[in-house]
Parts: structure tokens; sequence; C-alpha cells
């Protein structure tokens, strides 16, 4: 049976402060994490109230995504060189904010500063540079590409004395190393956040995991009701800011969902898949991307409609569906596969054919030295799991991969 909370959470929290709810989740283990969601001590420079702040930038724009150490009641400005940016407000509370600059110049570094509406210094500014444009010839361009940096943190005490995920601090200081060697750019490719929702092994199969019942979402409401959202940040906060912080202000860095980032691992059984992802794990993968790191940019070779693009009143952005352009030099096509997968026989897709299209033609392109697919699932490699694209599976009496068992619920049209 499933543990019951002391009081009911929700209606608890509807009629409190966000500092009411955080207090109230102290009594319990998900309060205990958010307890872990401080970032690390900025290097060189004065983060100020920044917690964390992830930007991303094209030859003409850039968007960043920021959090605050308190909640701002009035509008923070973003000033990118001569220029201005009013931030826009990505929760209800006023802790998380974005910044999206258009109209600017390619090649070009651009001092930026956050300023409180009174026109207070929110923290020390530091430069971003916009990359060349499609037509220009860099000489060089050194790319970052990591994976899976998600998951609460954990312990390590040496090699193999590790419990649960690395810790935070370990992870952080790995990225900090990369980012010693100045690359121009980083791919976070999926897996963001572990927290999945189900489980998925044993005769429990389908039903909520440990952190299913700790968020206790009411997922007949909105993920922006006080409770729900109160939930999210207590998860998904401390596998994001510890991580990041404020490390990568002068680096642009492109993120990539997968399945984890879904709050689900990638799982069939006789009764239930775990993809196409539920509707309301779809909002929370959502809103967790609209909190923490930013969508893709436009860019003039992808179009405009394919699923998850839109222009709204937070920009033209893309959720799903990227492109990293540097010049003439190197073009990275970023696609997520779960947003658009189907069970459908023969006929199932991982990804929906306009985006197929729009890979077929910029791989036929020419105009670029270097084009690179980044998917979040990689082709061309398996680890025999249900939502790959291959149909492998796992022989564990020989410890290999094999075709010559059917991997069940794999989709052919895959």
């Amino acid at each position: 049976m499933t543990k019951r909370w002391p009081v009911d959470r929700r209606r608890f929290l509807s009629g409190t402060a966000g500092a009411m709810g955080a207090a109230f989740f102290g009594r319990f283990p998900l309060g205990a994490m958010a307890e872990q969601g401080a970032p690390p001590a900025a290097q060189g420079w004065d983060a100020g109230n920044v917690r964390h702040l992830l930007p991303t930038v094209s030859d003409s724009r850039m968007l960043l995504k920021v959090s605050f150490d308190r909640a701002l009641s009035a509008t923070p400005t973003l000033r990118v060189g001569a220029g201005a940016v009013v931030g826009r407000m990505n929760d209800t509370a006023g802790e998380h904010w974005q910044f999206y600059a258009t109209d600017l110049e390619p090649a070009r570094r651009y001092t930026l500063s956050l300023q409180a509406a009174d026109g207070r210094a929110l923290c020390e500014p530091w430069p971003l540079s916009t990359f060349p444009s499609p037509d220009a010839r860099p000489e060089r361009f050194r790319m970052l590409f990591f994976t899976c940096a998600g998951g609460p943190g954990g312990s390590y005490d040496g090699i193999g004395q590790r419990q649960g995920f690395l810790p935070t601090v370990i992870r952080n200081r790995l990225l900090r190393r990369a980012l010693s060697f100045a690359p121009d750019a980083a791919v976070a490719n999926g897996d963001h956040i572990y927290w999945d929702l189900h489980t998925w092994q044993g005769e429990n199969a389908g039903q909520l995991s440990a952190s299913g019942r700790r968020s206790n979402f009411d997922q007949a409401d909105t993920v922006f009701s006080t409770s729900n959202e109160t939930a999210m940040k207590a998860a998904a906060g401390p596998q994001i800011v510890p991580v990041y912080g404020s490390d990568f202000r002068s680096t642009p860095v492109f993120f990539l969902q997968d399945d984890h980032d879904h709050w689900e691992n990638d799982a069939v059984t006789d009764d239930i898949a775990s993809f196409p992802i539920p509707w309301f794990q779809l909002q929370l993968a959502r809103a967790t991307q609209q909190l923490y790191y930013p969508e893709f940019l436009p860019d003039a070779s992808r179009p405009a409609g394919l699923p998850w693009s839109s222009a709204t009143g937070r920009g033209d952005l893309s959720e799903s569906f990227g492109t990293l352009r540097y010049g003439n030099l190197a073009e990275i096509l970023l696609y997520d596969v779960r947003r658009t997968m189907s069970l459908a026989g023969p006929n199932a897709v991982f990804i929906d054919a306009q985006v197929e299209r729009w890979l077929m033609d910029r791989t036929g392109a020419s105009g670029v030295s270097h084009l690179v697919h980044a998917p979040s699932n990689p082709f061309g490699w398996s680890a025999g799991k249900w939502g790959e694209w291959y149909p492998d599976i796992l022989d564990r009496e020989n410890a290999a991969l094999t075709t010559a068992v059917a991997k069940p619920y794999w989709q052919e049209g895959w």
C-alpha cells in the first residue's frame, strides 16, 4: 500500500507562500534533497544573487536561463553591450527568469550584466560571444560533448565505493576541467535529471516509484500549481544547479532531452509502455526545460514548423530540434527522438517525417565543411534496451548483444 502523507500536502500548500511550502517539505525526503541544491562557489567571478546561469547563442541571438537566490518581485534587465533585454518570469514565484536578445552582430564579444528593477547589480558583468555568421570562415572550432549529468547527489569514497549517483561536486569538477580547454560551445546530451515516477521491474511494474511517491504530484492539476511546482523544483533543481552553477556563463550550451528528462525510463511491459510519454510527464519535461536550461534558437536552414517549435511570447524557440552552426566550418544537428516516437509496428517512427526530411536535406547540403548528427539516442550504438534504433537485445548468458532473439515490443519501423 502506498504510504500516505501525514496531512494533505496539496491542500496545505495551496494556501501558503513558497517559503512555507519549502519548510513543509523539509520534514520529508524531498525536502532533504532540495537542501542539496546550493550552487558551487563561482571561481574568479562574483555571482551575487545568481544561483545558476545557462546561455545559448546563434550568430545573432542569445537566450539565457537564470535563477536567483531569492524571488524577484519586479522584472530584472539584462544589459547586452549598449542594449537592454527585459526579463521574462518562467515560474510563478519570480525565482526563474529568461532573457532573449535578438538582432545581435555575428562573432562579437558582448559584455553582459544583470540589473534588478531598482538598478542594483545582481552579479558581476561577464562576456559572451555570438557565433560567426553561416558564411564566415573560422579557422577552428572546439566542441564539448557530454551526457547523463543528472541524478541526485550520491557518495563516492573511491573506485568501487560509490553509492547512488556521483556527488554533484564531482560532476561540477569534471565540467570545470572540461571548460579549462576553452570549448567554443557545449552539448549536454540527455538525462539532466533522474527522477523516474514509475518502477518498471517486478510485480509492481508500472506503479509509482519511491521518487514518484516522494513528489506526490497531482497529475490532474497543472505543473505550475503551487504544490506541483514546489515538488518539481525540489526534485530537478538539486540535479542541475549544483552541477552547473554559473560556470557556463561564457560558454554557449545546447541541452537535448532524453527519456529520463521526461521523468521516466524507456521501458515497457505487457500492460503499459512509458513512451509515448503521458501528458503530465510531458508537461514536467517542458517545465523543467523552461526553468533550467535554454531551448533551441531558430536557424534559417531548419523549418520553423517542426514539432515542438513555436513563436510565442517567450521567443521563436524549439524544444526538441536544434542547430549549432559555426560559420561554414561546422554544423551540428540536434534532435530529441523521444518526443515524436510512436508505437505502430512497421509504421512506427522515432522522429517525425518532417524532422527526417530536414535531417536528410541538411545531410545532402553543401556549404559547410563538417556536419555532425547528434540525436538524443545515438545511432550506430546499442545497449540492448527497448527504446533504441536497433533490434539488438542483451544475451545475458553470453554477455553480448544479439538479434537472434526477438526484442519484446521493439517496433520494426524504428
